[in-house]
């Protein structure tokens, strides 16, 4: 086009000299044009699935079911010497451990004192040594008491009871039960 029949064609329009039909046709080309033509500055996103198998696994064990102290008296320290227990890592991956017992014993006589100081009247302490961090065990898993054993290692250790001086009663045998939990470390 040139630059006459341009300014013709602006003349015509403004001056309505173009027949409405015409007007209305170009019209709608240009809409339709216009919403068929992508958009440049649209964003596209693309994405990419990944699978994965994850591998490891905590199998902690400790060697030595039970334990019988046999008689123990009050105001003393019974202990089991010489790392009786053995705390085993059969998992795949290096693990922590915390240990924790019951708040009373099975039979429900004496109680347990979780605080370090001596117990009291009908009273029991639980205190684990020979692992990474020693100490008296409460009746939650609230801190670590071994730490990285690596994936196929164990560590022996011990554990002393402590019952307080005072005895309401000559109690029967008592059970108290210990449990063991293995972490990813």
């Amino acid at each position: 086009m040139n630059k006459d029949r341009i300014y013709s064609f602006k003349y015509a329009i403004l001056t309505r000299k173009i027949d409405n039909r015409i007007l209305f046709t170009l019209l709608t080309t240009f809409i339709l044009i216009a919403t068929t033509t992508p958009i440049i500055l649209a964003a596209e996103e693309d994405n990419v699935v990944i699978t994965f198998d994850p591998d490891g696994n905590i199998d902690i064990d400790i060697s030595l079911a039970s334990y019988n102290f046999s008689t123990a008296t009050a105001g003393m320290w019974t202990n089991s010497t010489g790392g009786v227990f053995t705390l085993y890592n059969n998992g795949s991956v290096p693990m922590d451990t915390q240990i924790k017992t019951n708040a009373t014993t099975d039979e429900a006589d004496m109680s347990l004192n979780a605080s370090g100081v001596p117990p009291s009247t009908d009273e029991y302490a639980i205190y684990i040594e020979d692992l990474d961090f020693p100490g008296y065990l409460t009746t939650a898993y609230a801190v670590e008491f071994d730490q990285a054993l690596a994936s196929g290692d164990s560590r022996t250790f011990d554990i002393c009871l402590l019952i307080g001086v005072n005895l309401s009663a000559n109690h029967s045998w008592q059970t108290s039960t210990i449990y063991f939990q293995g972490s990813i470390s």
